[in-house]
């Protein structure tokens, strides 16, 4: 489209005109300019000042299954610095008349794998002692079994110390206690 009429010569007082008007819009134009570089330059800081999400690639099989280990082992290490030690040790001292000897505590017990029954369950503490009688040992077990600390408590082996002069009794209990 032409929207100059047909034939009109720029020459003279036209062309004049057109060049002050060019000249007049410069300023305009280098301002315009100008703002643009500003505008651009803030807008890159400002994807440079933005959190950037961080994208981990996925992992294979194998490390993601040796990360899985490494998590499940560092719980385990932090439940067994939670463990309530001091209190499970005042729990199972035996009162004077329970004639017992505390031969040995396993506070180590492992959460069994896959649902299935297999080890100590996770909050179990295994006991292993010495009474002079079958009485105190049974006795033994039910004052572990009156703690509000243990949710159950169990004997898990037996036996008379023949070689022993007095023939004690060893054995060895797994308690549970509450969490």
């Amino acid at each position: 489209m032409n929207f100059l009429p047909h034939r009109v010569a720029l020459s003279g007082w036209r062309l004049a005109l057109l060049v002050l008007g060019v000249l007049a819009l410069l300023p305009a134009a280098a301002n315009w300019f100008d703002q643009l570089r500003t505008v651009n330059r803030l807008e890159a800081q400002l994807a440079q000042a933005q959190p950037r999400t961080i994208t981990r690639p996925a992992l294979a099989p194998a490390q993601q299954h040796d990360m899985d280990q490494q998590r499940k082992a560092v719980a385990e290490a932090v439940r067994q610095l939670n463990l309530p030690v001091t209190r499970l040790i005042k729990t199972i001292q035996a009162p004077r008349d329970i004639r017992v000897a505390l031969l040995g505590l396993d506070l180590n017990g492992q959460p069994a794998q896959d649902g299935a029954d297999i080890g100590t369950p996770a909050g179990a503490l295994k006991i292993a002692a010495e009474a002079e009688t079958a009485q105190d040992m049974i006795n033994y077990l039910a004052f572990l079994n009156q703690q509000t600390l243990f949710r159950s408590v169990y004997l898990v082996k037996h036996e008379m110390n023949a070689n022993a002069p007095d023939h004690p009794y060893r054995f060895q209990l797994e308690a549970q206690w509450r969490q």
